[in-house]
């Protein structure tokens, strides 16, 4: 069995403060998380692939090769 982390990139409202992150933000926070990932041990870090709003992820694969040039 492996464990993870999977993300779709959503942009969503914090519902503590009612602010959304911007979408440089959240590509940075998705980065950090996959850092952490490797850093705890998980075996997995996937991301989906979204064209719409509010979803940062339309190119899932610069994204994962810009976290294994990280990790």
């Amino acid at each position: 069995m492996q464990i993870g982390i999977f993300t779709v990139g959503d942009v969503t409202t914090d519902p503590t403060t009612g602010r959304a992150p911007t979408e440089h933000e959240r590509i940075k926070a998705t980065v950090e998380i996959a850092k952490k990932a490797e850093e705890i041990g998980l075996d997995v870090f996937a991301t989906g692939e979204h064209h719409n709003p509010p979803f940062i992820a339309s190119a899932p694969t610069t994204t994962l090769a810009y976290i294994g040039a990280q990790t």
